[in-house]
């Protein structure tokens, strides 16, 4: 069965949220600037990637939420815009896969912590 993107729920969790504040942070893109690095793991919020339902004045799903840290977070949504523009500019591909990377690690911790369950899931 084909879904429209644009008829998927989206999720709001609190847990969900909450959890990512203990959490390290899976974004880590500000070192592809030189001599920039993650901010204090104090610093650390849910990061929601751009997908489907984010748009002006509206975060997508909470599905689409990373661990990110204060300077991961500000490059991520384009607030530092002079390190967003050398990143995307020197390492796009690299970029990409590392909010791949890092969606996967978030979602991997949360399921460790029990906030997201799989029915049926197997840990190894």
């Amino acid at each position: 069965m084909h879904y429209s993107p644009a008829l998927l729920p989206k999720v709001r969790s609190e847990p969900l949220m909450e959890a990512i504040a203990d959490m390290p942070c899976t974004l880590r893109v500000s070192s592809f600037y030189p001599g920039h690095s993650c901010a204090s793991a104090a610093t650390v919020v849910g990061c929601h990637l751009d997908s489907v339902g984010k748009g002006m004045s509206t975060k997508s799903t909470d599905l689409a939420v990373v661990a990110g840290c204060l300077n991961c977070h500000a490059i991520l949504d384009g607030v530092d815009t002079k390190r967003h523009a050398y990143i995307a500019e020197k390492y796009p591909t690299a970029f990409e896969s590392r909010l791949r990377a890092a969606l996967i690690e978030t979602h991997a911790m949360l399921i460790q912590r029990g906030i997201i369950q799989v029915k049926g899931m197997v840990l190894l």
